[in-house]
């Protein structure tokens, strides 16, 4: 039995949600898959020159880990990848590439494990949830682990957004970015990320334009982040001119996801934001991405038979 896994690109984050808070946007990758007796990889798309295509693949390691957490052995697959998120850019290659994995491998095994569990094990192996849970269950989701326990809540989006991910042609590998991050916080930032983070979850959930204008500033990480990419702050004032109504990182960066009412002129946003980059000696790529409720989904097809093959 083959199957396609199809995965949307997320934003962690969000400005305060840090670690807790991602959305799903409607950009995919694709994992078609095989079973076989060997490992073929087949890469089109992002990363077809660079993506290993051995089993330190990221999928596969996440195949792999399924099948001995079943007590299964893995003999092979044969992929294909159809990729179109940018790799270590913010905008969840990874969780794309992990949670494929998972689901590709629960089908080979006949599903072993419920949706519960895929979750649990991919915010363990990624380490939080802001990627990982809404590439797996879609839309807005704020997400922790504990105690071996997801506790997750996907929140209704108004249809009145849209949003402008922005990449610089550098990557930024998120070990790089988490680096630069202090292991303690002062309590007044403490309480301002708290405060924002819960006007964030109110703004989107209830539409409100003017209290997510101002509920999406963060004390967490952008500022510890922010000299990682070149022209941030410049790109972010050229975005606010233009008609965003916030800016913020997306993941551990180098995208800037700014977000748009629907209707506005998202496409200058886009280029006011390239421009800056520009301007700054980086050349960037602008999407434009409203968010997406569906989350990871799979599609089964039945292996051909041979005509005349008994």
């Amino acid at each position: 039995m083959n199957v396609s896994i199809y995965v949307p690109a997320t934003s962690a984050n969000l400005g305060p949600g840090f670690d807790c808070m991602g959305i799903a946007l409607d950009l995919w990758n694709e994992i078609h898959a095989t079973p076989a007796d060997d490992l073929q990889i087949e890469i089109d798309g992002v990363g077809a020159d660079t993506l290993p295509r051995d089993d330190t693949n990221l999928v596969i390691r996440c195949m792999k880990m399924m099948y001995e957490r079943a007590g299964e052995p893995f003999h092979g697959v044969h992929l294909r990848m159809v990729n179109h998120i940018p790799v270590a850019a913010g905008l969840g290659s990874s969780a794309a590439a992990l949670v494929g994995g998972l689901l590709a491998a629960n089908h080979f095994l006949d599903s072993p494990f419920t949706s519960a569990q895929i979750l649990r094990i991919a915010v363990e192996d990624e380490g939080h949830p802001d990627n990982v849970a809404p590439a797996f269950l879609g839309g807005a989701v704020l997400a922790y682990l504990e105690d071996h326990v997801v506790t997750h809540v996907n929140l209704p989006i108004r249809d009145n957004l849209t949003f402008v991910a922005v990449t610089p042609k550098f990557p930024l590998l998120t070990e790089t970015a988490r680096g630069v991050l202090g292991d303690h916080v002062a309590r007044a930032d403490a309480i301002f990320n708290v405060a924002h983070a819960s006007f964030l979850t109110a703004a989107l959930t209830t539409g409100n334009l003017p209290l997510l204008r101002r509920s999406l500033a963060d004390r967490l990480h952008q500022d510890a982040r922010k000299h990682l990419i070149p022209g941030f702050d410049a790109v972010y004032a050229a975005s606010q001119r233009a008609g965003a109504i916030g800016t913020v990182l997306s993941g551990a960066g180098p995208t800037l996801l700014a977000v748009v009412e629907a209707g506005a002129p998202a496409q200058a946003v886009a280029q006011a934001m390239v421009n800056a980059f520009e301007q700054t000696g980086s050349t960037a790529v602008a999407r434009i991405l409203p968010p997406t409720t569906m989350g990871a989904h799979v599609h089964m097809k039945a292996q051909r038979t041979p005509h005349g093959a008994r």
